[in-house]
Parts: C-alpha cells; sequence; structure tokens
C-alpha cells in the first residue's frame, strides 16, 4: 500500500527557502554570472573535471609557465602541410586535457530563540533566510575571486612589479592585455549564465569582460572613449553592474574585488593608500571564454536550505526552546586556462 510521505513531493517551505535564498544572493554575483558551469552531481566523487580539446598544435606549456591550466600558443608551420600528387599525408591526432577541481563545503547558520519567532514584532526566521542567501552569495563570489585574481598572466600599469605601480589604469595597458589574450587565440565571451534559480545560459554580445572593484569607477570612465551605458545604441549591457565600455572591452563592477592594500609602490602619485603607506593596487580582471569554470550557486540541486522552527521538537530542543536558518552548499572554482585571462594591476587616483 502506498503511503503519502511529508517529504514526497518535497516540502513547499524547503523550496520557497531555496529560492528566496537564491534570489537574494543574485544581485551581489558579477563573476558568478560567468564562466564555464556544471552542477554537481549527487552521490558522485567530490572531484568535478572540465575536458577540453587542446587547438591543433599547441601544448600546456608556454611564457615560462607550466601547469594543467595554461594552453600555450598554436605552433603551425603551413609548408608542413602541402600535399604531394598521388601521396597520402600523415595523419594526425586530436589531444584532450582534464582540468579537475575538488569541491569544498560551505555553510551559513542562524540561530533564534522560541521567544522571538513568537513574540518579536518582525519575522526574523524570514529575515535570516534573506540574509543567508546574502552571506553565501558573498562567500562563493569570493571564492571564484580569489581563484581568478591568483592567475598567472599579470601586466602592470608601470613598472615590472607589483611593488611599483603608483599610476591608474590606461588604454595602452589595456590594449597590450588583449594582444596578449588574441596572440594565445582567446575568445571573446558571447554568453552568460542566465539570471534565476535554473541552470542555463544565454547569448550576449562578444567581448572581453574586465571585473573590478566599484572603487576603480571613475579611473574607468576617464579612460579615452569610454562609452556609457546609456550611449550603446543598439547594444546591450550583459550585466546588471556593467557601466560602459571602450573599445572591445565591457566594464563590470562589484564592492566585492578588493585591492591589493598597500601593496603597491611608496610614492603614492596621486593614487589611494588607505594606510597612506603604500598603494593600494587594484586587479582589473580581463576575462575571454572558456578561461574559467565552477560549480554554480544555481537549481534546487546546488543549495541545501535548513529552515527548522523554534517548535520543531527532538532530542536537541525538548522543550522547542530554539530554532534553525541556515543553508549549505558544495562549490568551487578552477582556472581552466591562464592564456585566456590576465590580470591587469593599477592603482586608482585620490578624489
Amino acid at each position: 500500500m502506498a503511503s503519502q510521505g511529508y517529504n514526497i513531493p518535497q516540502s513547499r517551505n524547503l523550496i520557497r527557502a531555496a529560492q528566496g535564498m537564491l534570489e537574494h544572493a543574485q544581485p551581489i554575483i558579477v563573476l558568478g554570472d560567468f564562466g564555464e558551469q556544471k552542477e554537481m552531481p549527487q552521490n558522485a566523487t567530490d572531484t568535478l573535471v572540465f575536458r577540453r580539446t587542446l587547438p591543433f598544435g599547441a601544448s600546456t606549456a608556454g611564457s615560462g609557465i607550466s601547469n594543467s591550466q595554461y594552453v600555450g600558443t598554436p605552433q603551425i608551420t603551413a609548408n608542413n602541410f602541402v600535399l604531394s600528387e598521388g601521396v597520402t599525408p600523415n595523419s594526425n591526432t586530436i589531444s584532450f586535457q582534464d582540468v579537475s577541481v575538488t569541491l569544498q563545503n560551505f555553510g551559513v547558520l542562524f540561530k533564534f530563540s522560541s521567544k522571538v519567532e513568537n513574540l518579536y514584532e518582525d519575522d526574523v526566521p524570514g529575515e535570516m533566510t534573506k540574509l543567508v542567501g546574502e552571506t553565501m552569495g558573498e562567500i562563493l563570489e569570493l571564492v571564484r575571486y580569489g581563484v581568478l585574481k591568483a592567475g598567472t598572466s599579470v601586466i602592470y600599469a608601470n613598472g615590472s612589479t607589483r611593488a611599483g605601480v603608483n599610476v591608474p589604469i590606461s588604454l595602452n595597458r589595456l590594449r597590450q592585455a588583449v594582444r596578449v589574450l588574441e596572440s594565445n587565440r582567446a575568445r571573446r565571451i558571447t554568453q552568460r549564465i542566465a539570471p534565476g534559480v535554473d541552470f542555463g545560459v544565454r547569448a550576449v554580445q562578444p567581448a572581453y569582460i574586465v571585473f573590478v572593484h566599484t572603487d576603480a569607477e571613475a579611473d574607468t570612465r576617464n579612460l579615452p572613449g569610454f562609452t556609457k551605458l546609456e550611449e550603446y545604441g543598439n547594444f546591450k549591457p550583459i550585466h546588471d553592474r556593467e557601466i560602459g565600455a571602450v573599445e572591445q572591452f565591457r566594464f563590470i563592477t562589484s564592492p566585492l574585488l578588493s585591492p591589493f592594500t598597500a601593496a603597491g609602490s611608496a610614492t603614492t602619485n596621486g593614487c589611494v593608500s588607505i594606510g597612506g603607506a603604500a598603494v593600494d593596487v587594484y586587479p582589473f580582471l580581463i576575462v575571454g571564454e572558456s578561461a574559467w569554470g565552477q560549480v554554480a550557486l544555481k537549481g534546487m540541486n546546488a543549495i541545501s536550505p535548513t529552515l527548522l522552527s523554534s517548535k520543531t521538537t527532538n532530542h536537541a530542543n525538548p522543550l522547542n526552546m530554539f530554532g534553525y536558518v541556515g543553508a549549505s552548499t558544495w562549490f568551487n572554482a578552477v582556472r581552466l586556462n591562464d592564456a585566456w585571462m590576465t590580470r591587469l594591476e593599477a592603482g586608482i587616483t585620490a578624489l
């Protein structure tokens, strides 16, 4: 005889909680809306694998870098492919490469008393649900940022090390960055992860995306040829936090993309220095298509909400004295090809 259980189908309270958490996480996410995404399968290993086909003639080492996240510039000599009459040419093979990422478990938990739930004038558990979503979104965005800003390809606004930086971003340095990306066969980004709780992507107009802290917005707007959002004409913004474009670059800002504090030159040269000792260095992350991957905070299987009322009686809470609101998820990000992204480090002008 069939028996209808509470969790068949899943409780709408938990579904609504997960949706609410994801919706409140969305507004602060910028990096999470891009990159190659994979959904974590349940009851599988803790390691996900991104598999790619290497460009013909490319290697996984170049420019002094040797690791699984670098694909060198394809080396093809046209004369090697000249055909001789009546002679079958030598056949070739293709090469695959796996880049793996080990998932980590992240979680946020809030606790409230039965008095708060039953007598307080505001809906404290409901507000906690919002905060769980916002906090989880920020945590995972910082994980992405930590992975991306550790990339091996870097250009300095001036000098040859971070310790010498004391000028703002310039158009010449941006052009130098795109020269590096193009020579390594990087492609402009043509899609982003669609907003909402479901997995999926949507097409965007091709561009290299520059992610940077909101503090750098003024210097970005001062770049020669900067086009404001309202002047795009037929072009459409690719993100809600996009501020404008220069040549083939689209700029997206976030207050979560913090600088390397006091890591630049001791000669501030009119640049911001919070501590006053040395210039704060801001990473401008310039990213091409398929440069990095992630397990995105999307979908009902990607986040596990906890919603325990103080009225829930169990061995740990026999007198219904407290309840919990929280969430956990398995997540990580990985650079798939350092040659298809670069980090431009610059100061910002003190206003």
